[in-house]
């Protein structure tokens, strides 16, 4: 049994928005969308000190030992995937403790920043509060509050931030945390 180790560190998920329709339409193509991503990508993780975990299918596993180093790396990450024909990303970031057992990643914080990374706008950047409130000193970074989901297997509340500096989406609220009368009509 290999021996496993634990640390604290600011946990980055990647995920390629409509890569299972783009696989179905032209598989090649999407290889070759993932060839050009680890390429592109690889370095600016190695610039901003991170540490490239695990490929899962068409998204990244990212560590780093900075939350503000995090954000830096993936607004790089989004600015740089705009140049990429078709590559279009959602990421999320949470900051927590992480189980490092071989090659295996494992703990809550892989977990949250796994079920954050959805509700990030495509091209946009999804924050857990932890995270926001790391970067809240560095007035470059604005934020806004998306909601307090249940999120999947996570017990305690989570207030969700979106990035919105520079040319970065704003998401939706979330429904249920919108007042009853802002609810959308349907």
């Amino acid at each position: 049994m290999s021996r496993s180790s634990r640390k604290l560190a600011a946990i980055v998920f990647t995920d390629v928005v409509g890569f299972t329709e783009l696989s179905a339409a032209d598989e090649l193509g999407a290889i070759k969308l993932l060839e050009h991503q680890r390429k592109s990508f690889q370095p600016i993780v190695a610039e901003f000190g991170g540490k490239w975990l695990k490929e899962l299918g068409d998204g990244l596993l990212l560590s780093f030992e900075s939350s503000l180093d995090a954000v830096r790396c993936a607004v790089e990450l989004q600015t740089a995937a705009r140049k990429i024909d078709g590559l279009q990303i959602r990421i999320g970031i949470h900051q927590g403790d992480i189980v490092l057992q071989g090659s295996e990643i494992l703990g809550d914080g892989v977990n949250i920043a796994s079920r954050i990374e959805p509700l990030a706008p495509t091209g946009g950047i999804a924050l857990s509060e932890k995270i926001q409130h790391d970067i809240s000193s560095h007035p470059e970074y604005t934020t806004q509050l998306i909601g307090e989901p249940e999120l999947k297997g996570v017990s305690q509340p989570l207030r969700v931030y979106c990035l919105t500096c520079g040319d970065l989406p704003t998401a939706e609220p979330l429904e249920a945390d919108r007042p009853s009368n802002q609810l959308a009509v349907v």
